[in-house]
């Protein structure tokens, strides 16, 4: 019956993809636009289809009927893409051709099936029940609480307000029914990334070195792991980035203001959805304005940017004074100030090179790679970029496509060069890398150098394999929910951090009144009324202001929390009051439990022994 699931999840995911390349095909004939390539014109109208519908799903879920209108939407997509729906068998003509070319080789043949087993495992594995850490504190949590709590700011999970356009795709597979459809959307996400990645190389490489490129992106950790498990919608910006790419260079070329309108709004719908990407929608209204020499066409790029991704940061602004809340406090005065949790989120957010100035900057790329751990698992890209970094010199194509994609991947690394250097937020720019460096690695092959040109093999060869490798051992703990093999509770279970601990709460608190009081930070699957008490992510619980009893006590009472549940200590900024308030009766213990919970890094599957106590808090006595 799982297994049966999964197989109508995936088919609803794929219905809303055809509706969103036949829909955005329709788009593109109305504006006027023009390309050949049914593959290309399928990733540009799907990305156009889908940067719309998150627009439109952020006003709808603002306005409360999201859920409601959804279907809706989306059937009268179907309905106006009209004749446009013939892109869906220039698409499978297009497939058979591709196939026929690629048997021609024996490298494209294996290559290709390569490709395609690991996509069918990829979409299995990412119908595994939400397991993801940030997915279960504010990815999936924060949409779920939207949708059924109201469109409100959520100032206990500080992490809420870097919700970005991106994120709509997850409330919206959560409006048509099921989290599930949500994951499957963001696997959707990988798969176009990984179509775009290869449509970007085959510019400049033939069809099996594209082929090969595409499989280094999904045999790369970080791919397959944001892709089907991470829970998080940031594959979505790769997607639209490199798209964005293509567009983008059309505009260049016949100096379009058509072309400015599609790559602006794909570059919005990027920045929109998180704020290291803002750097891309920036980057190409400056690529527009000197490589097309035209302020009109950086005027309208820009235009259609704001258009697509602005509202998160409209959102924020209302809300809290900052549209980069919390991050730009020294810019914009936000309504309130909390130092602690500021303090706490930049240190999240942000690493520190081992030094400072221009030596840490020409570490940084060698740091990212090998020590990966401490610098937002940069290591998770793998070292060929590293590797194949001198060959850059040889990349170059003199074209407008190579500048624009060189130009966007070469702003977006030195902004987090010179401010956050955290690996992840390369993610974004990852397939335009690959697709960069691989042509050097195809111009060195034309070079007659076999000594440089074996080493190239190797290497990709040793890091597909490496890659193979680390995918399997991913999959073996994800897939066997997947088909069935494996409960949902139980792979919870072993799987989901805190879930055991969430799962007792539940048992206890899910029928009683009143607010719960929980410091533990994956919250996906809580399913009473709560507010986080840790003050590294609640921005109104600031310690020095609670750290008399008293006060705590109002506090308590003023937010309605009825229960706290304890697991196992309070955190250390807020431990004294409320252990005073235990010591005094005033926190009542009624009911505790045994589970079993991570310790560390999930990753390296080590677990502790984890007491959890529910208190009721004493109501005022009259």
């Amino acid at each position: 019956m799982a297994f049966v699931s999964t197989l109508g999840w995936l088919a609803a995911v794929l219905a809303i993809a055809l509706i969103a390349i036949a829909f955005g095909a329709r788009v593109l004939r109305m504006i006027g636009v023009i390309v050949p390539s049914a593959l290309e014109r399928a990733l540009i109208a799907a990305g156009i289809s889908f940067a719309a519908v998150q627009v439109v799903a952020f006003a709808l879920l603002a306005e409360g009927s999201l859920r409601s209108v959804m279907g809706i939407l989306l059937g009268a997509m179907a309905v106006v893409a009209g004749r446009d729906w013939k892109i869906v068998s220039e698409l499978l003509a297009g497939a058979r051709n591709f196939y026929s070319e690629a048997r021609k080789s024996r490298l494209g043949f294996l290559t290709t099936w390569t490709i395609a087993a690991v996509l069918m495992l990829d979409s299995l594995m990412a119908m595994a029940p939400l397991t993801g850490s940030d997915a279960l504190h504010y990815h999936f949590t924060v949409p779920e609480l939207w949708l059924h709590g109201g469109f409100r700011p959520l100032y206990d999970i500080i992490t809420s307000f870097g919700t970005g356009q991106s994120h709509m795709l997850i409330a919206v597979g959560m409006a048509l029914g099921s989290d599930h459809i949500s994951l499957g959307l963001i696997f959707l996400g990988g798969l176009f990334s990984a179509a775009a990645l290869y449509s970007l190389a085959r510019n400049w490489m033939p069809l099996e070195r594209g082929l090969i490129a595409t499989l280094v992106f999904l045999l790369s950790p970080i791919a397959f792991w944001q892709m089907t498990v991470a829970g998080a919608a940031d594959i979505w910006i790769m997607y639209y980035a490199t798209v964005a790419v293509l567009a983008a260079a059309r505009c260049v070329t016949l100096r379009s203001w058509r072309w400015a309108v599609v790559a602006g709004f794909l570059v919005g719908a990027a920045g929109g959805s998180k704020y290291p990407s803002l750097v891309i929608p920036a980057t190409l209204a400056v690529v527009f304005l000197f490589e097309c020499r035209s302020i009109w066409i950086a005027v309208v790029s820009s235009l259609a940017s704001f258009a697509g991704g602005a509202w998160p940061l409209l959102r924020n602004a209302w809300w809290t004074g900052d549209p980069f809340f919390p991050y730009a406090s020294k810019l914009f005065k936000p309504h309130s100030m909390n130092p602690f949790t500021l303090a706490e989120t930049l240190t999240d957010t942000h690493k520190v090179s081992a030094h400072h100035g221009i030596l840490g900057w020409l570490e940084y790329p060698f740091r990212l790679v090998l020590d990966g751990q401490n610098f937002g698992v940069g290591h998770y890209f793998g070292p060929l970029l590293l590797i194949f970094a001198p060959l850059l010199f040889l990349a170059y194509h003199r074209e407008p496509l190579f500048r624009v994609a060189t130009w966007i991947w070469a702003a977006m690394f030195l902004s987090n060069l010179a401010s956050s250097q955290m690996g992840r937020f390369l993610l974004p720019v990852f397939g335009i890398a690959i697709a960069i460096t691989f042509a050097g690695v195809e111009s060195v092959s034309k070079l007659g150098r076999p000594i440089v040109r074996f080493a190239c093999d190797a290497s990709i060869v040793v890091f597909l394999l490496f890659g193979a490798a680390s995918f399997a051992v991913y999959g073996r703990d994800f897939l066997p929910v997947s088909v069935g093999s494996e409960s949902r509770e139980h792979f919870l279970g072993r799987m989901a951090p805190n879930y055991q601990e969430t799962s007792f709460a539940n048992s206890i608190l899910a029928d009683r009144p009143g607010v719960s009081l929980v410091f533990f930070q994956h919250l996906y699957y809580l399913q009473t009324k709560f507010i986080v008490g840790n003050p590294t992510s609640n921005w109104n619980l600031y310690p020095e202001d609670f750290s008399a009893p008293d006060a705590m006590l109002r506090w308590l009472r003023s937010n309605d929390v009825r229960w706290i549940v304890k697991a196992p200590q309070y955190p250390s900024p807020v431990r004294a009051s409320l252990e005073h308030l235990e010591a005094e009766g005033i926190l009542r213990p009624i009911a505790s439990a045994q589970t079993e919970d991570f310790s560390g890094w999930r990753i390296a599957g080590e677990k502790e022994q984890v007491n959890v106590t529910i208190l009721e808090v004493r109501p005022p006595q009259p």
